[in-house]
């Protein structure tokens, strides 16, 4: 804090925080918003949890430091131009003295500001100066004010001042403000968490399309894993057969499993394998040669299902085709779960 001149004169007085100050205050807020967007880009989304969650203290935050880089308060002859405490307007407003009925010292949490009471009984909490200045500065504010009046300051006449009537998109915004910074994060939060809900879970036997998996293996039946979610389709010998095909049909929130399908299919890429794309997208099928012959998983999402099949073929004459039945069973499951 600093002030520059004591005394009256012609010459404007300001109280507040020096350039250097402001500046420096300026680089850590900036230093700031760059660690949390290079967090928000960098880890993964579960891990946003404890950012978001954090977010309605924003506001305050940013109104600290938006507090510590506003410009002094300059007392001059013909009023004071100032920023108010928990303002958000980005320039200063003047008041001239003759629509001041007396300046005060008011303790905050534990600063100590200038108060300006308004003939209009309004009153203006001054962002600067504050703490162990404020005496100076309003002993010296009363003498500025008592001179510009004639020695008589206003009456508190309750006279609305036009310079201070309150547009109605600042009414909104402050009541949107706080709603958005709570509403926001919390649908979010319950987004990712799984909150939205889930779908019935299904027997993953149950859902086995009888017509696309018998063209696969005509002689083979479901095998249950003891899970319902699992199940096989295949002979009672795999081994002899050396074809089955694996399901796995898991109830997720609809965020997870499109969150789950995402991850896996840029795992898959990452991999150095090559997916072919589904019904528009959202789903995949990936083949490669094994030693039981061709190997072939697809994965999709369906309204919160999250659905894999897994063919392990010795039958198939090439990775294509047995991503082609892989993929024709996968359409089958999709539809029989839409």
């Amino acid at each position: 804090m600093h002030a520059s001149g004591v005394a009256a004169g012609p010459e404007p007085v300001e109280f507040g925080p020096g350039a250097a100050q402001r500046r420096s205050w300026g680089l850590a807020g900036l230093l700031l918003a760059g660690g949390v967007v290079a967090y928000a880009l960098l880890v993964p989304r579960v891990l946003l949890i404890p950012l978001v969650s954090l977010f309605p203290l924003a506001p305050i935050v940013v109104g600290g430091f938006a507090a510590r880089v506003r410009p002094p308060t300059v007392v001059a002859a013909d009023g004071i131009r100032c920023h108010a405490v928990f303002s958000v307007q980005l320039r200063r407003q003047f008041v001239p003295w003759a629509a001041i009925a007396w300046l005060g010292v008011q303790k905050r949490g534990r600063r100590t500001h200038v108060v300006l009471r308004l003939t209009d009984g309004g009153r203006i909490v001054l962002q600067h100066p504050n703490g162990r200045q404020v005496q100076d500065a309003v002993a010296f504010m009363q003498g500025q004010h008592l001179a510009a009046c004639g020695g008589t300051p206003p009456p508190i006449d309750r006279a609305p001042l036009p310079w201070r009537r309150l547009r109605p998109w600042v009414r909104v915004t402050a009541i949107a403000l706080p709603v958005v910074s709570l509403v926001g994060p919390v649908a979010w939060i319950v987004a990712e968490t799984g909150g939205g809900g889930s779908p019935d879970a299904v027997v993953a036997c149950d859902q086995i399309p009888r017509d696309a998996v018998a063209r696969v293996l005509p002689e083979g039946s479901p095998h249950s894993y003891g899970h319902p979610a699992a199940c096989r389709w295949s002979t009672d010998s795999t081994s002899e057969s050396g074809t089955w095909i694996d399901f796995h049909i898991g109830s997720w929130s609809r965020s997870y499993a499109e969150r789950s399908y995402e991850e896996t299919l840029k795992a898959t890429r990452d991999a150095g394998r090559r997916p072919t794309m589904l019904r528009d997208g959202d789903a995949y099928t990936v083949a490669w040669q094994d030693g039981w012959g061709f190997t072939a998983q697809g994965r999709t999402q369906v309204k919160g299902y999250l659905v894999i099949v897994a063919l392990h073929s010795a039958r198939a004459a090439s990775a294509d085709e047995a991503g082609r039945q892989a993929g024709d069973v996968l359409r089958a499951v999709t539809e029989k779960l839409a």
